[in-house]
């Protein structure tokens, strides 16, 4: 191992077997990018760590709301509501019903239990 790294673990204050604590540290990662939940929750994130997906989001939970509604409110176009409501939807956290013309959207239980 690098000297110069072995230096960084003693600032860091990793003075017992930095090699070990290495190892057990990227076995932890390993399993943890694996492991369902994880992923899960990496969707669930990713989805929402955009600002106007959050605002859908956090809109859609106070009241089931359409694509046009949501584009009013936001000030954004359809499309641009579509894709996002797409990555919203791909992460499981919103599902859509037909109802007449519209599609309407509302949140999901599995991320209100988890939030």
């Amino acid at each position: 191992m690098d000297s110069r790294f072995l230096d960084f673990l003693k600032v860091c204050e990793i003075n017992e077997n930095p090699g070990a604590y290495i190892k057990d540290k990227l076995d932890f990662i390993e399993k943890k990018n694996k492991s369902e939940n994880f992923q899960k929750d990496l969707k669930y994130y990713s989805a929402l760590a955009n600002k106007n997906r959050l605002l859908i989001y956090q809109l859609i939970q106070e009241n089931q709301l359409s694509n046009c509604a949501l584009a009013k409110i936001l000030g954004l176009s359809e499309g641009s509501i579509t894709h996002h409501i797409k990555k919203l939807d791909d992460a499981g956290l919103i599902i859509g019903r037909n109802k007449g013309h519209f599609i309407i959207y509302y949140t999901t239980e599995d991320l209100k239990k988890k939030l």
